[in-house]
């Protein structure tokens, strides 16, 4: 493998050191081996994104997965979520051929950094990555971190996964980098949904609202990463809340443009739902939960908001269970 740890800095050039994972076989959902990633090589991003450096250390690392045992089984490789990732190269003890389709329903998951979920230690303990397990589904998680923007490319992207429920999340990062505003918003979305239709005309949506971000609800973007003297960091929006009154976005409108959103098109017939996501992360969590940077959640949380989605919407009589209630469209 080659893993590319990556760097940023912040508008002040302060550096925010990348994630370094663990990689994780698994058998039947169990994992039996882990290993840590090497970093092979730093990427360093500048302010804005506007200039990357690529410092290599070596060309590439062997990782060893030992205890898989005897005789033929099914193994599942998870690699670095927050890292890049190159697979050069397999070797095993025995022969090694694709495993046969796993069967289960497949869940597409779009949404920002507080669905890719670099921080964790293991890709296992990402929240889609939970939901999935405890609802045997297979999962393709694309989490953009700071990149979920509403892009096209995107929503083409996912009209052209094979998918049997989805699930999209929008909010945090428009609000965080101020990239749309009242006016745009809201078609922006639709717009999208109708890309992925394209695709998927009668697949199960769910349109997610971000998780709750303390002290940033009610003020716009830009946000900005505040370092204290111990070394912490924290994330909040640093608008100006007078722009609110002539169209800036914020995350709490943002969740009652997405309820309006799910609306209109449930009510044509579409199988769409909402969910706010501060049903996963929200107010009773705060005090007992906080967020090491005021933003993101760590590990502990994560296993929570994953248990949470399986249980309201991958149960039964929620929006993804098999037991559904068919739609018109569906039906037709």
């Amino acid at each position: 493998m080659r893993c590319t740890r990556v760097n940023f800095s912040d508008d002040a050039g302060q550096p925010i050191e990348g994630r370094v994972n663990d990689v994780v076989a698994t058998i039947e959902g169990l994992p039996v081996a882990r290993v840590r990633a090497s970093v092979n090589q730093v990427e360093e991003v500048g302010p804005g994104g506007r200039v990357a450096v690529v410092r290599r250390h070596r060309l590439s690392s062997a990782l060893t997965l030992d205890g898989l045992g005897e005789g033929v089984k099914d193994v599942t490789i998870w690699l670095p979520q927050g890292m890049e990732v190159d697979l050069l190269g397999l070797q095993g003890g025995g022969s090694i051929v694709p495993a046969p389709a796993s069967g289960r329903p497949v869940w597409v998951r779009h949404g920002s950094s507080i669905s890719h979920c670099a921080s964790p230690v293991d890709p296992l303990s990402s929240w889609p990555v939970v939901a999935a397990q405890a609802a045997r589904h297979e999962v393709i998680n694309l989490g953009f971190s700071g990149q979920a923007m509403i892009d096209p490319f995107t929503a083409d992207a996912i009209a052209a996964t094979p998918a049997d429920v989805i699930s999209l999340s929008f909010g945090v990062n428009i609000v965080g980098s101020r990239s749309m505003d009242e006016r745009t918003f809201v078609p922006a979305v639709h717009g999208f949904l109708d890309a992925v239709r394209r695709g998927h005309p009668h697949t199960p949506i769910v349109l997610l609202s971000s998780i709750l971000w303390p002290g940033s609800e009610d003020v716009p973007g830009p946000s900005r990463v505040n370092f204290a003297e111990d070394g912490s960091l924290s994330v909040r929006t640093c608008g100006n809340v007078d722009d609110i009154a002539t169209g800036a976005l914020t995350l709490a409108t943002s969740r009652d443009h997405l309820q309006h959103v799910v609306r209109v098109r449930a009510a044509a017939g579409e199988p769409i739902s909402y969910l706010d996501g501060r049903s996963l992360y929200g107010p009773d969590d705060v005090v007992n939960a906080p967020l090491p940077d005021g933003l993101h959640p760590d590990g502990p949380i994560y296993q929570r908001m994953g248990a949470r989605f399986a249980s309201m919407v991958f149960a039964p009589g929620g929006a993804f269970a098999s037991d559904a209630p068919v739609s018109p469209t569906q039906e037709s």
